[in-house]
């Protein structure tokens, strides 16, 4: 009996070690997150900030100003910063927006998507005009829907090849089109 006894005990103790390993390496290891965190961000205010032009070439129908490049530089991160080209909103419903892409997991700090708000109202408000996608030159399909140059330049070739498109089911069509773009700029499409 005494010999079991021991066994339990010895395996408690055992059991006790192993919980007491893992509590002070998550510790160890929440500490550790912190003080790097803390290092990095030191770090990244001391290293001059990197030129826009970079990314300004990338996404060229993103105009100039305040707030470019943090959108760039927080959205591209799940999709393409020019989805906000075709979707112009009131601030209400930029906010909005960000919040939804925050809760989806949109990573910066309060000032980052402060910044992106403020350069999307700026730049991006409501539109009431629709694009005729069957009348629109490419540079009309460019400047007011936010597609690059070739995207537009092949909507219109298609148009011209295959006809006139009756829903944006039919851009969708378009060789090279990515059809998350054309759902993006829909309600800003018009088909008469």
């Amino acid at each position: 009996m005494k010999k079991s006894e021991d066994s339990t005990s010895i395996n408690q103790y055992m059991r006790l070690a192993c919980v007491l390993c893992v509590v002070l390496g998550v510790g160890f290891a929440i500490v550790s997150s912190v003080a790097l965190a803390s290092t990095s961000s030191q770090e990244t205010q001391s290293q001059p900030t990197q030129p826009p032009q970079k990314t300004a070439v990338k996404y060229p129908q993103l105009p100039e100003g305040s707030g470019k490049e943090t959108l760039i530089k927080d959205c591209s991160k799940c999709h393409s910063p020019t989805n906000v080209v075709a979707n112009g909103q009131t601030r209400e419903g930029w906010e909005e927006t960000t919040l939804k892409m925050v809760g989806l997991g949109a990573a910066g700090s309060d000032e980052d998507f402060t910044e992106i708000v403020d350069y999307l109202v700026k730049n991006f408000p409501p539109s009431v005009v629709k694009t005729n996608m069957n009348k629109a030159t490419a540079s009309e399909i460019e400047s007011q829907l936010g597609f690059s140059t070739k995207q537009a330049e092949d909507i219109v070739a298609y148009r011209e090849k295959s006809g006139s498109f009756k829903t944006a089911e039919d851009i969708k069509r378009v060789p090279q089109m990515d059809a998350k773009e054309v759902d993006a700029r829909r309600n800003r499409m018009t088909f008469q």
